[in-house]
């Protein structure tokens, strides 16, 4: 046994600053943060010898590596490498955040290979939330998706960090009403080597990975680490196969005191097969069994073959944040970045006529179509089998920095600015399906077209320019030893929306838009004493309505509840309390109140999940209390265990139109909202004794609404995962070799995991006003993975 971790003065784990064996690289280290404790402060806390492992495992983490110390004044949840290095190597990063308070994550996949996930925190969903990635955003601004299995290689994450109150006055954002996500990613080694490993798993699931690092590049004073991975799967119900290859890298330069550049890339190739929502009815009927058909001419509930429900995307993600001290109480930092992304998914079979209405000649023509195979309707009209596709191009430019001056040893100052790009264009088309029922390629490059060349769009066809602007200060300053620390900010954010709706005769053409919006915030926290702290912050966030929004032709696309669509606003305060030392503790009390509050959520169009349309759900109020403990290592275990109340409510009655064609409102003032558990529940334990480590986890999520007006739920669900390792000595080049077997879903509970299409009322209504309001739709679901295990080989060199 040896003296464990000690704490800095500043509050922060030293964990990450043991000093790594030959071969392994040193986690990064965290940015300065100012003091929040005297700075005589030691607390030394016995513990295990320190683990020797290829994958940046420290074995000291509180809670194994799921509750990582924080001193900022706002609930925030880190899960570090101790936790990250015991998931399988392909866990996306929403998953890694599943066991935090307020999380309700659900997947469609065991292992996170599906985008199909739902990420809901405290009643608000994904798209409610702010995505960043070494700072910079990366969620997809149509509808706010965050995509998280497209972002880096689970082995290049350092921490993915989950702010569930509010965002960082200068984070580049405009939907992080609910928080946000931050994902770090690890710092280049000192030292030439690198990590590789393989891993096999149900569903003939393979993967392989390799990392290399430069070490230190002559005496340039730069490093840098290239890493790829190529992984290909099965679908774990019904027919299907899918592939994803990714190429990361990070090259970075230190110098003097304080001064960094870093370059970040990621770049995703993705073949991604769907899976078909399902209904609560169809879920009683066929349950796990119920998906797209093996078979393109074999017709099924689903109402397609699977072949035409790939999605294909590529994206790149370039970051290059830069750290600069100018003077001994000056700093400045800039971050440019780009997203890029390209591609869609496909949308199903569609027997299509084949005389339709060409915009660009006005008339009713005959498509081009390369098979003369052709089908009759009942009256006798020409039709094709089709592959309809959603076509996607995004370029996502931008740059956010500030200065920070130290006006004094209890003050200091910060003035930033951001500016972001966002070009945006979506197109429908559709492709004959070839003689043997299979679509010419699942990238949606074969779209049919008129004689004279004119591209027939199936119902979409836009592009818009969002350009952002946001200006920020804050001040920070301490009081009574720095025991007190108080902190006062404003943000004020501009907006112009510019674009053109190209579908058909649609009206109106062209769209434009302008926001301004100021966004004061007040946070503060007190020491106590040198091992508990006290906390508060009032903020205001907003999020823009998704860019979908403002067109017709999208099916589903109301604009809005009412024909209305307006940004969300939304006043947050949270009181906190925390505990540091042998076990770490937070309580956090919050409240929200939302105006036009934003629901995104998938329609169902032709048994296919399609795009994400918003919902204008009016006022809302907000409340509850969250709690996370997280106990040192003692005897080799780490504990960890978190829980939230929440109380969540519709504030108005919400505009319907009636059956007769009037407006009238559907009774939903105080009743639950949607997608809002009361309790959920995590709980796990970690063993790490240096060669035999693991895990058991156990999160519970409580019924949840799948409408407004509380007609129809989801069951509360619960599911088991385990991980198990051990390490082998050295052996040949090959450093601190291991085995990990991760399984999921260990009980193969069969149940639906996540809400993927809302509804308004899923059985009829009488309204407000004494006219019925016909069934807006039933709600459609997620399906959990049944059992599923992947075992991984992992070695350092």
């Amino acid at each position: 046994m040896i003296a464990g971790t000690a704490l800095s003065a500043n509050g922060t784990s030293r964990a990450w600053a043991q000093a790594a064996v030959a071969g392994q690289d040193q986690p990064a280290k965290r940015p300065v943060v100012e003091a929040s404790r005297p700075k005589t402060e030691t607390i030394t806390v016995t513990g295990s010898n320190p683990v020797e492992s290829a994958d940046g495992v420290t074995g000291r983490a509180p809670g194994g590596g799921m509750m990582s110390e924080q001193t900022e004044a706002k609930a925030i949840t880190t899960v570090g490498r101790d936790f990250i290095a015991k998931l399988a190597p392909i866990t996306s990063a929403a998953q890694m955040i599943q066991f935090a308070p307020g999380t309700n994550i659900a997947s469609s996949d065991p292992f996170g290979l599906s985008d199909q996930t739902s990420v809901n925190v405290r009643g608000m969903n994904q798209s409610e939330l702010g995505y960043l990635y070494d700072g910079a955003p990366i969620a997809d601004i149509s509808a706010y998706d965050p995509y998280t299995s497209q972002w880096g290689d689970t082995e290049n994450y350092q921490e993915v960090q989950l702010s569930q109150g509010t965002s960082d006055i200068n984070a580049p954002l405009v939907s992080a009403t609910g928080g946000q996500m931050n994902i770090r990613t690890v710092d280049p080694s000192h030292n030439f080597g690198g990590l590789v490993d393989y891993s096999y798993g149900s569903h003939k699931t393979n993967r392989g990975f390799i990392r290399v690092n430069t070490g230190d590049i002559l005496n340039t004073g730069g490093r840098g680490y290239i890493s790829y991975s190529n992984a290909t799967y099965g679908t774990w119900r019904g027919p299907g196969r899918g592939q994803r290859r990714h190429i990361d890298s990070k090259f970075m330069k230190e110098w003097g005191q304080g001064n960094s550049i870093s370059f970040v890339e990621a770049y995703n190739e993705n073949n991604q097969p769907v899976y078909a929502p399902v209904t609560a009815q169809q879920w009683r009927q066929s349950g796990n069994s119920f998906n797209y058909t093996a078979n393109p001419f074999e017709t099924n509930e689903a109402g397609s073959y699977w072949q035409t429900e790939v999605g294909d995307w590529r994206s790149l993600i370039l970051v290059a944040p830069m750290h600069f001290t100018l003077t001994r109480n000056l700093s400045l930092h800039i971050t440019p970045y780009l997203y890029w992304g390209s591609g869609g998914s496909g949308m199903g079979q569609w027997d299509m006529p084949v005389n339709n209405y060409n915009p660009s000649t006005g008339q009713n023509e005959n498509l081009v179509l390369p098979y003369p195979g052709l089908a009759y309707d009942d009256s006798g009209t020409q039709s094709f089998h089709g592959d309809g596709y959603y076509l996607m191009r995004e370029y996502h430019p931008g740059i956010t920095g500030h200065l920070d001056y130290k006006a004094g040893r209890h003050q200091t100052i910060s003035l930033g600015a951001f500016y972001d790009y966002y070009d945006d264009a979506e197109v429908t088309n559709i492709s004959q399906l070839g003689p043997n029922g299979d679509p010419p390629n699942t990238w949606g490059s074969y779209g049919l077209k008129f004689p004279n060349g004119y591209e027939y769009n199936l119902f979409l066809n836009y592009h818009m320019i969002t350009q952002s602007v946001g200006l920020y200060v804050s001040d920070s300053t301490s009081w009574l030893n720095d025991r007190l620390k108080l902190n006062a900010g404003f943000k004020y954010v501009m907006m112009n929306r510019a674009g053109t709706n190209n579908y058909d005769n649609a009206v109106p053409y062209e769209v434009g838009t302008n926001y301004a919006t100021p966004l004061p915030r007040l946070s503060g926290s007190y020491m106590i004493d040198d091992h508990d702290q006290v906390f508060f912050d009032v903020a205001t966030n907003f999020r823009m309505p998704t860019t979908n929004s403002y067109f017709s032709g999208l099916p589903g696309n109301t604009m809005g509840i009412g024909g209305s669509v307006k940004p969300e606003f939304a006043i947050s305060e949270e009181l906190g309390y925390r505990h540091f030392g042998l076990y770490n503790l937070t309580i956090n009390l919050f409240n929200y109140n939302f105006t036009n509050r934003n629901i995104t959520t998938n329609t169902i169009v032709n048994g296919s999940s399609f795009a994400g349309v918003s919902m204008n759900a009016g006022g809302q109020t907000v409340r509850g209390a969250d709690v996370e403990f997280g106990l040192r290592p003692w005897h080799h275990f780490s504990p960890y265990v978190s829980g939230e109340y929440l109380y969540a409510r519709t504030d108005n009655n919400l505009p319907a139109t009636a059956d007769n064609g009037a407006l009238d409102y559907l009774p939903t003032a105080g009743k639950r909202a949607p997608m809002a558990p009361e309790w959920t529940t995590s709980a796990a334990l970690s063993y790490d004794d240096s060669r035999v480590f693991g895990n058991f986890m156990y999160r519970w999520i409580g019924r949840q609404y799948s409408d407004f007006m509380d007609q129809e739920s989801l069951p509360a669900h619960g599911q088991i995962d385990m991980t198990l390792g051990y390490r082998l000595p050295d052996m040949w080049r090959l450093k601190h070799p291991q085995i990990q077997l991760n399984m999921y879903n260990l009980a193969s509970w069969h149940y639906r995991s996540g809400i993927q299409s809302l509804s308004n009322n899923t059985n009829a209504t009488m309204g407000v006003r004494g006219n019925m309001i016909d069934s807006s739709g039933a709600p459609a679901y997620l399906i959990a993975s049944t059992f599923a295990m992947m075992v991984t080989a992992t070695a350092g060199f």
